[in-house]
């Protein structure tokens, strides 16, 4: 295959782990071009070997910067993303100088990492921003401000400027592209690449009615990051009230974060941490067969302004393996998904997410008919797909 060019991508993440960016940069590869990622290198884990600095997986060109993650204060982050622009910076620049960047692809948070991507920009390389989370709702969401507050504004500001800076933005729903608009960016500017399964490591399974999967109890499953935003109380909160319902009911949380203590915590307190199994995070490979042993996938996101930009991919990685879903109702959700194949409740609404639980219970012949409209979203709501948006975006670029 003749090389189409190379590719730079810089994230404050893990790689692999980051399903997003690990989709496009094999989407990238598989369509002929070089990706190299600059990204953070996990701390070693007692009994392994640490990660190399450089080497390759897929095909995607990987490199390891001496930073790592670490969920905290302010601070914190402010050192991690200062860290990472400046590095980011100068190791995107002497690999330019070698070998000459073609697209320099940077993934916020936070946005102004396209900072890192100046130099070759200067030189003839195209920047693209591609938009995960929207900065000042997280914000507002996490520290409960309005939209006055001066860290806020300053949030508006740092983004406007990154999006102007770039020469397209890339982000993940229609919700998203009517929000980046409203900030002053062009609509021609905006691309949307939504983050729907990869059928490669989730194929949709054929019988995905079959139900239900275990007469005996019922097994919910979150499979995420587990912070304040994706309201995991909820969920334990709601256990107390159908624990007497329905026999052997049990909470998988698959996933890590900041919320994680609290949320175990809760628990203990409320005298239902016999349900809880916590496990930690596992690649997109292995989830499918977390899935088959269990029985409904749940999404508990807030209602706030955070949340109704949300678009949760975990939900439609769920039905992929044929679970049934129950969700908050939220504004982006609602645009992709119907009443008809979903158990929605109201946000942050513990008795509501209690009755969904147990009509799941209750009504099989309700879930079989909300599961065959499943059918309906699928093969149109797939990254196969979705995946030449962005294929096609780069040749536009590259004309």
């Amino acid at each position: 295959m003749i090389l189409k060019g190379n590719v730079g991508m810089l994230v404050h993440a893990y790689y692999p782990r980051d399903v997003r960016v690990r989709r496009e940069a094999e989407a990238l590869v598989e369509a002929g071009y070089r990706v190299e990622i600059f990204c953070l290198r996990e701390p070693n884990q007692q009994g392994t070997q640490r990660e190399p600095y450089n080497y390759k997986v897929d095909n995607v060109h990987i490199h390891r910067l001496p930073i790592i993650r670490k969920r905290g204060k302010k601070f914190r982050y402010l050192y991690e993303y200062m860290g990472l622009i400046i590095l980011g910076t100068w190791k995107l620049t002497l690999l330019h100088f070698k070998s000459r960047f073609q697209v320099i692809h940077i993934h916020n948070m936070p946005d102004l990492l396209v900072l890192a991507g100046i130099i070759p920009r200067l030189m003839g390389a195209k920047l693209l921003l591609d938009i995960h989370d929207p900065m000042p709702e997280l914000y507002i969401s996490k520290h409960h401000v309005d939209q006055n507050c001066l860290i806020v504004k300053a949030l508006k500001l740092q983004e406007k400027f990154s999006c102007l800076l770039a020469d397209h933005v890339i982000s993940v729903n229609e919700s998203m592209r009517e929000r980046l608009e409203s900030n002053g960016i062009p609509s021609k500017k905006i691309s949307i690449l939504h983050n729907f399964p990869d059928t490669r490591y989730l194929p949709i399974k054929k019988d995905i009615t079959r139900w239900p999967r275990h007469r005996d109890g019922l097994t919910l499953l979150y499979a995420g990051t587990v912070t304040e935003h994706y309201r995991l109380d909820i969920i334990i909160n709601s256990l107390v009230l159908v624990s007497k319902r329905i026999p052997q009911i049990k909470f998988r949380i698959i996933g890590d974060g900041n919320d994680l203590n609290r949320i175990i915590k809760l628990a203990n307190n409320l005298g239902i941490i016999d349900y809880i199994k916590h496990e930690s995070p596992v690649n997109i490979d292995d989830l499918r067969y977390i899935m088959e042993e269990t029985d409904v996938g749940i999404s508990c996101h807030t209602g706030d302004v955070y949340g109704d930009l949300q678009f949760s991919c975990k939900i439609l990685d769920y039905m992929t393996q044929g679970m049934p879903v129950i969700s908050s109702r939220t504004k982006a959700l609602k645009r992709y998904i119907p009443e008809e194949a979903i158990f929605y409740f109201e946000p942050d609404n513990t008795e509501d997410l209690a009755k969904q639980i147990i009509q799941i219970w209750n009504r099989s012949d309700l879930v079989k008919r909300k599961m065959s409209n499943v059918k309906k979203i699928f093969p149109q709501y797939t990254w196969q797909k979705e995946k030449y948006k962005l294929i096609n975006l780069y040749q536009e670029l590259l004309k």
